[in-house]
């Protein structure tokens, strides 16, 4: 069984440490506890712990603000990684987002990061443009990428009740996490 919870000061102690384990196996320069515990404290900051089978396999940090929904981070456990896991995150972010009427999401992603630019070309973003040197410890650039919401409000169309969304793709959900996005 797979679910999403969100996270939040409350319960942020219990997530923390998996967090970062897996953040720190994930990304070249990883998010601090701080940087976490600062996103559980912003009014536009969503992050949500995904379980799986009663252990915690990864996490969605993104932000709802101005009609758009901007993806901060994502990561999966390396033990769970290519089983569509990350996708699944990110197909409840978009389906939250097209249940609130959100118009588009955004996104950087490192031109060196495959694995997750092919996560994001599957799941419809395109790229947008670049932000050169926009990774500090690489000076790597940022591929800036997009995806229309309201262009793809079909992305459930067809296909029931989802495992985490009653979505009907017209604007009305309920999203199986606790809390309000």
């Amino acid at each position: 069984m797979i679910s999403l919870k969100i996270i939040n000061k409350e319960n942020f102690q219990y997530f923390i440490d998996d967090i970062l384990d897996i953040e720190k196996s994930s990304f070249p320069s990883p998010w601090s506890l701080n940087a976490f515990r600062e996103e559980t404290n912003k009014p536009a900051s969503h992050l949500w712990a995904l379980i799986m089978n009663g252990e915690f396999a990864g996490y969605i940090c993104f932000w709802v603000f101005a009609g758009e929904i901007h993806l901060m981070n994502i990561a999966v456990h390396p033990g769970r990684r290519g089983k569509g896991l990350g996708r699944y995150m990110l197909d409840r972010m978009i389906e939250a987002g097209i249940s609130r009427g959100i118009q588009t999401a955004w996104l950087e992603v490192r031109p060196s990061n495959l694995t997750a630019r092919r996560l994001y070309e599957k799941a419809r973003f395109r790229e947008a443009g670049r932000r050169p040197r926009y990774y500090n410890d690489t000076d790597e650039d940022a591929i800036v990428m997009s995806l229309s919401l309201l262009q793809n409000k079909d992305h459930c169309r067809g296909l029931g009740k989802t495992p985490c969304c009653d979505l009907d793709c017209d604007g009305n959900a309920s999203i199986q996490v606790a809390g309000d996005l």
